[in-house]
């Protein structure tokens, strides 16, 4: 479980950097695919940042308390 823990904190904060990059617009590239791709705006990134966060907390208590 410590292992899950890890890799959806990792995958949770990836996405809520790219939520980041993509608002602020620092890669014009990542900026000009938004539009085409209406799903992949900042706000779905740093939503699912924030759920993969929460999962990762979970699977850390679950790990905490010796649970496998």
């Amino acid at each position: 479980m410590g292992v899950l823990a890890w890799i959806f904190g990792t995958l949770g904060g990836l996405c809520a950097v790219m939520g980041i990059v993509t608002a602020v617009k620092v890669i014009p590239e990542v900026a000009a695919l938004t539009p085409e791709v209406a799903a992949l705006t900042w706000m779905f990134w740093l939503v699912l940042g924030a759920i993969l966060l929460l999962a990762c907390i979970a699977f850390a208590v679950v790990a905490g308390r010796g649970g496998d």
